[in-house]
């Protein structure tokens, strides 16, 4: 019984020091209203069609506003890319 005790204890002990070696990046979202986008935003669809076209990854409707707000990844992990606009939480 002692043994698998220390089996059990040495594997959590490992297990903890290993994730403590992991760079861990958070993700972001950059959200913009589209520049290309006319008129209220009802469809999501069209939405995305005007963002892709904008060179975002994704587009939504706002709730409130009925904007088209354009999205794509930024931050740590899209260095490369520039920030068109706020970042937000998902």
């Amino acid at each position: 019984m002692e043994r698998n005790y220390f089996g059990l204890v040495l594997f959590f002990i490992i297990l903890l020091t290993s994730n403590e070696m992991v760079m861990h990046s958070e993700a972001r979202v950059c959200e913009v209203p589209s520049k290309t986008f006319r008129g209220l935003c009802f469809s999501d669809t069209h939405c995305i069609v005007k963002c892709h076209s904008e060179g975002f990854g994704y587009g939504k409707c706002s709730h409130v506003l009925r904007q088209c707000r354009c999205l794509k990844a930024c931050g740590r992990l899209a260095e490369s890319e520039t920030t068109h606009g706020t970042e937000t939480s998902p």
